[in-house]
């Protein structure tokens, strides 16, 4: 398995484990993290905990598995991170993403989709899809949301990254603790949460506020089949073949 589930009293610990990868999203990743989201002990959890094993919590979606598994078409073949975003996003208990290192592409909007964010303050926040061809769908939208459209802009269209206190003072991180401290203050975050709070009033004010501001989870995946294909296939083969794309001929055809 690549991903690993205990309990820490009431909160439900799901840690991705695949070191090796930086925790990249790939196929058997993703359905690892489905299939324990689904098991009776994560369900029965209070809250869920989020957490990445080795030097990284998330290094992205794998891109292998972009190109190869058919995650960049309209009806791909099997579970793909958006599946897993989607999951959490519509949780009814609460989830906190224990954050450390590199949290990048979909490990950041990984952590966009849980409710609250614990970062150590050595992490770093960054989206560099647009620099391979691609959009962060989940995080164009969700990153709008909560940091508003100007900051979401200035983060996907530089693809710069941000540290720990950065993504504070946007709204990304709730709390910045010192490094080596993600998982226990995000369990005990998430304890406090549920202690002495009944499951079912949770439950309404998590849906309220989605409610207030929904994430349409359609047209986020309508996003992709909008892409030029030749401008990702560029990109993303570049980044597989270790070179630098060359986009040039797309802008010589492009007409704004």
């Amino acid at each position: 398995m690549t991903v690993r589930f205990e309990r820490r009293g009431s909160v439900g610990l799901i840690t991705l484990a695949k070191p090796d990868r930086h925790n990249a999203l790939a196929a058997d990743l993703v359905a690892d993290l489905l299939a324990t989201l689904d098991r009776p002990e994560a369900r029965q959890a209070a809250a869920l905990v989020i957490a990445g094993d080795g030097p990284s919590f998330c290094a992205g979606a794998d891109i292998g598995d972009l190109l190869d598994a058919g995650w960049m078409t309209p009806a791909p073949g099997g579970p793909t991170p958006m599946d897993v975003f989607e999951r959490l996003d519509g949780h009814t208990r609460p989830t906190v993403a224990a954050v450390h290192g590199r949290a990048l592409g979909g490990g950041f909007e990984l952590s966009l989709c849980c409710d609250l964010v614990v970062a150590t303050a050595d992490a770093v926040f960054a989206l560099p899809e647009l620099g391979l061809g691609v959009v962060p769908n989940t995080g164009l939208a969700r990153l709008a949301q909560i940091a508003g459209p100007r900051h979401a802009l200035d983060l996907i269209l530089t693809r710069r990254r941000i540290g720990a206190e950065e993504a504070a003072v946007l709204g990304l991180v709730s709390r910045v603790v010192p490094p080596g401290n993600a998982v226990d203050a995000a369990v005990e975050l998430a304890q406090a949460i549920t202690d002495g709070a009944p499951p079912g009033a949770i439950a309404t004010v998590k849906r309220a506020v989605r409610r207030a501001d929904p994430l349409d989870w359609t047209a986020v995946r309508t996003m992709l089949a909008e892409l030029p294909p030749g401008e990702w296939a560029e990109g993303l083969g570049a980044f597989r073949d270790r070179r630098r794309p060359d986009y040039s001929e797309f802008w010589r055809t492009s007409d704004a």
